[in-house]
């Protein structure tokens, strides 16, 4: 998956909330898989013709995955990818939007739930 460094007119203060995130994947990732399923049909947001005019907009450099970004400026109509991408980051910081991710064995062909438990405290040693 090749990435490139894209610049793009977001809302600054959003994706710095989706970047300092405590968050199992990167912002990359996480737009990638959001770009995917909004393209995909799986998410469904309303974008607006034009960009905003409240302040905190500007250029962000986020590197995308080139087929990914290709499909959504053909989907989205060049320029208007960066409404998309602030739409979808919107909906998932307000929680519309939600991702849970699975691990899938090819062998046994079934999804199961990854979940990280914090270790047991050693009472032993605090003592």
């Amino acid at each position: 998956m090749p990435r490139t460094r894209r610049n793009l007119w977001l809302h600054k203060a959003n994706y710095r909330r989706l970047a300092d995130a405590d968050t199992f994947l990167t912002p990359s990732q996480l737009l990638e898989l959001l770009l995917t399923a909004h393209l995909e049909g799986h998410i469904s947001v309303l974008v607006p013709e034009r960009p905003s005019r409240e302040p905190g907009r500007g250029r962000v450099v986020v590197a995308l995955d080139d087929e990914v970004f290709a499909r959504a400026e053909a989907e989205a109509r060049e320029g208007r990818t960066s409404l998309v991408i602030d739409a979808l980051i919107e909906a998932y910081l307000t929680g519309a939007v939600t991702v849970t991710l699975h691990a899938t064995t090819d062998a046994a062909r079934r999804a199961a739930t990854v979940t990280v438990d914090p270790p047991a405290l050693n009472t032993a040693a605090a003592a």
